[in-house]
């Protein structure tokens, strides 16, 4: 008698849990989603990098023109795909004021109708056209435009 409740007790402990073929079952279910959703990630992943090289492109475009309004003086942001560069003009010339990686660093391609954008003391553009840049990686592609007036506007 002593021995058997021990063989029901111990049945009891192992019946809980899951068979080789129910996690087969969740891994293939499992898998099969993975393979809908990675090209989805993929596109993601684009839009986030590019969301991100936008938000550089424009707080460039922000920090040049405001620059040049508080030090009243024109403020020249040079654009191209490894390097954002922000110089301001000063009685020897131009003198660099502020520099940082380009788009090429989040991996996302440049087009640029206009590489140097010019602002003066009072935020207006200082030249004869808008410029627009064309952020894109993969699919995804943001454009910015920058008017004379000196606003930005993203599509």
């Amino acid at each position: 008698m002593w021995g058997y409740t021990y063989k029901r007790a111990m049945r009891k402990q192992f019946g809980v849990g899951f068979t080789v073929l129910e996690l087969m079952v969740v891994i293939c279910i499992a898998g099969i989603l993975v393979t809908f959703w990675l090209p989805r990630a993929a596109r993601l992943m684009d839009w986030i990098t590019t969301d991100r090289a936008v938000h550089d492109m424009t707080t460039a475009l922000a920090v040049a023109r405001h620059s040049a309004v508080l030090q009243a003086t024109r403020a020249r942001l040079t654009i191209s795909a490894d390097t954002l560069r922000i110089d301001r003009l000063e009685d020897g010339g131009w003198a660099p004021y502020w520099r940082w990686p380009g788009p090429a660093s989040h991996g996302v391609t440049l087009q640029v109708s206009n590489p140097v954008v010019v602002f003066g003391p009072n935020g207006m553009g200082w030249g004869a056209s808008n410029t627009t840049i064309k952020l894109s990686r993969g699919s995804h592609v943001e454009t910015i435009t920058t008017s004379r007036v000196g606003r930005v506007k993203v599509w």
